[in-house]
């Protein structure tokens, strides 16, 4: 069995990066996958909590918002690669790597770099309102990654 992947999901977007990390790291768990929720944003509504727990079935999110890792506090080891939602966010990986010596072009697995920025711009959950639609567009957005990672995973078995 090939070791489990580790997959850095950051974002700096103020004020809302912890939730879209929070609501990303959720989405993508899988269990040969290990994530890593990043962000200098730490607040995340029990209304958003409890959204991602009613939209992904089997999704432990508040597990996520209490794992909130601050980028200053990291290194280039703390991950396999790097999916940033937002210019800033992957940046901010880029430095992380850079500042260790590592090159951000030499990636694992079928990557052709350390870092990638998650397109299309995923957009700010809702300040108020129904937050269930926006993590459901964010699971279909999602679903080409999940695919992604999980052939990578078969095909290093």
């Amino acid at each position: 069995m090939p070791p489990i992947m580790t997959i850095a999901i950051i974002s700096e977007r103020k004020p809302r990066g912890g939730e879209i990390v929070v609501a990303v790291s959720t989405i993508l768990s899988m269990t040969y996958l290990t994530v890593k929720p990043v962000s200098t944003q730490t607040t995340v509504r029990d209304e958003f909590i409890n959204a991602c727990r009613m939209t992904i079935q089997n999704g432990i999110p508040k597990k996520y918002a209490a794992r909130i890792a601050n980028p200053a506090l990291l290194d280039a080891e703390y991950a396999d690669f790097w999916l940033a939602f937002d210019a800033k966010g992957e940046k901010l990986a880029k430095q992380i790597i850079q500042k260790s010596g590592r090159s951000v072009a030499e990636g694992k697995y079928d990557f052709p770099g350390m870092v990638h920025l998650f397109e299309p711009e995923v957009i700010d959950p809702p300040k108020e309102g129904e937050i269930k639609p926006w993590v459901s567009a964010l699971v279909t957005q999602l679903e080409p990654w999940k695919e992604r990672i999980r052939k990578m995973h078969l095909d290093r078995a």
